[in-house]
């Protein structure tokens, strides 16, 4: 509607009418007014649209939340037309955050669960008229912004057309295509998911298979879980005892990749090769040891049985730097740390 006819409708009698009986005029039918007497002042994201493009997505999210994803705006009465457009205005006005929270009741509220369901189905004729309209007369920001809430929540296949634009990286992955993409059955991955915590335990074969998963987080997990340590090899990997591989275990010095309160977790003990690298990473940062002082220094355990402290203490102490050590270079792993015991023990 451009603002000559704009003007006509709002001169028109039964609006005069309705407010010469005490009725109070819509937020949106103000705003439209103050809008073309230009005795608008105060700053706002809809400055920079047209009339056209609020009034129209003010429309369509109002009609959507009161009639439902199947509302047709033209069949509505003068009345709810006007309800629907006051109340999705009232939600447009405030910005991309109350729609964005309008677009989560819609996608909510949609009788479409399973995950192979499009953007049509979870947003009704929001998404269609944007979809049409994105091909004619620019709808405004209220497209980016539905693109971005569909991206954000459905596994959309890179490549893909949505809105109008062409989606390059996967955000998000179904059970089907994480199984491709790690290479692991469906089946078994589910079962890991499960214990990873990222399924819930409880959760049925088509509940899991209509869940997705966030691609950033969940495919470097399920790769780390391929490539990880077994409790029983981690006293060589990290170059320790067995017992000090308990002690920083049970003090959370070294965290297993399922959760010590997760299902499995007991009968799978498993460290991503990343973590166990990042402390001998910290173990290769120590000055080496000078052949020189060779015989005054001790390895780790023996200042530890000297009275030093608990092995994890010390340890602690030396890897945040509050504790003096060096490297053995003719070893490796936590044995390859040496320290003064009399620099400890006081």
């Amino acid at each position: 509607m451009d603002e000559i006819n704009l003007r006509l409708a709002l001169g028109a009698a039964p609006l005069g009418e309705a407010e010469a009986v005490g009725t109070e005029t819509p937020e949106y039918l103000s705003w439209v007014r103050t809008r073309l007497d230009g005795l608008n002042f105060s700053s706002s994201w809809m400055d920079d649209q047209s009339l056209e493009q609020v009034l129209a997505a003010s429309e369509m999210l109002g009609g959507i939340l009161q009639h439902g994803h199947k509302v047709a705006l033209s069949k509505l009465t003068s009345a709810e037309t006007e309800e629907a457009a006051d109340i999705g205005f009232s939600i447009y006005s405030e910005g991309p955050e109350a729609i964005e929270e309008a677009l989560d009741k819609i996608r909510y509220t949609s009788p479409a669960k399973a995950v192979q369901a499009g953007p049509l189905a979870y947003y009704g004729q929001l998404f269609d008229w944007l979809d049409r309209r994105s091909n004619a007369i620019a709808p405004g920001p209220i497209r980016d912004l539905l693109r971005d809430h569909i991206v954000k929540h459905s596994a959309i296949e890179p490549g893909t057309k949505v809105l109008g634009v062409e989606i390059t990286e996967r955000r998000y992955h179904t059970l089907q295509s994480l199984s491709a993409t790690v290479g692991i059955a469906r089946p078994r991955l589910s079962r890991l998911l499960k214990k990873l915590g990222e399924i819930p335990a409880g959760a049925s074969e088509v509940e899991s298979g209509n869940m997705v998963f966030e691609a950033a987080k969940t495919v470097p997990l399920i790769r780390a879980f391929k490539t990880a340590v077994s409790i029983h090899d981690v006293a060589e990997y990290i170059g320790a005892s067995k017992r000090q591989v308990e002690t920083l275990y049970r003090k959370g010095i070294i965290r297993p990749l399922i959760p010590r309160t997760g299902r499995g977790s007991v009968r799978q003990v498993v460290f991503a090769r990343e973590h166990l690298d990042s402390l001998l990473r910290r173990i290769s940062e120590l000055p080496e040891m000078d052949e020189r002082v060779e015989g005054k220094l001790h390895s780790i355990s023996y200042v530890c049985q000297r009275g030093a402290g608990h092995f994890e203490d010390v340890l602690s102490g030396i890897l945040e730097d509050r504790i003096p050590a060096v490297r053995h270079t003719g070893k490796t792993g936590i044995g390859a740390i040496y320290v003064d015991v009399h620099s400890v023990c006081r």
